[in-house]
């Protein structure tokens, strides 16, 4: 949750990812399909919208969609939940773009078969992830105050101490996925391309060479295996 402290913001403001970097990186172009996954204030939305798309090109899912463009179709969902948001609606997307919100979700069998269905035959998801956590100790101005910064991780969680004269300290705690362990998971449904950053890494999934009609079978297939308990979501 993003609190409204002077520390927490200047920490936010350092690890965001810009959203025209992320679609630069997605190879985005006016006219294409795309679901902007845990869009939140819609900023991907908005940046497809001032690279000239047409707002009916645009769908937004969140569980709080927050879009100040009333002409963008919002979907309130669950991320993972894209068979109860979508049914039958296959083939759909050019480009599904998560920005600042793939650590938080559960990349299960379930949910990549239906993002994979979801995607056409050249389509891309695309997402940031946090990259490996080192600890480290550094200092940093930010709008014109010097910060001390504490960072380190425990199993999924980084934490990030900061402190600053006249304000204080602050923890923030993000979630964070292995990305070995993550790469191993969605190996399965998709052809991964990892762009290294400094703070965060670039994730360009492709569907693999699959026939079209093989590929509208998965998630169906999904729903009878996890029904019969031999799908279960990942942690």
């Amino acid at each position: 949750m993003r609190c409204t402290t002077d520390l927490y913001g200047s920490l936010y403001a350092r690890w965001l990812v810009n959203p025209g970097s992320l679609l630069d990186e997605a190879g985005y172009k006016p006219g294409m399909k795309v679901l902007d996954l845990c869009g939140g204030t819609g900023a991907v939305s908005m940046e497809c919208l001032r690279r000239g798309a047409d707002p009916k090109d645009i769908t937004l899912l969140d569980l709080n969609p927050r879009c100040p463009d009333k002409r963008i179709q919002t979907i309130t969902a669950d991320a993972m939940q894209l068979g109860q948001a979508f049914g039958n609606d296959l083939d759909t997307f050019d480009l599904i773009i998560c920005r600042q919100a793939a650590a938080y979700l559960k990349w299960g069998e379930w949910s990549l078969s239906w993002i994979q269905a979801l995607l056409r035959d050249e389509g891309k998801l695309v997402f940031n992830l946090f990259t490996r956590p080192r600890w480290s100790l550094k200092f940093y101005i930010f709008e014109g105050q010097r910060f001390l910064e504490a960072s380190g991780y425990i199993g999924r969680r980084v934490f990030h101490l900061q402190a600053a004269p006249g304000i204080g300290f602050d923890v923030t705690r993000f979630k964070w996925h292995d990305p070995d362990q993550l790469q191993d998971r969605m190996g399965h449904w998709f052809d991964i391309e990892i762009n290294d950053r400094d703070r965060s890494s670039t994730w360009i999934c492709t569907r693999p060479a699959w026939s079209p009609a093989g590929k509208r079978l998965l998630p169906h297939a999904c729903d009878e295996f996890a029904a019969a308990g031999r799908i279960t979501e990942g942690e």
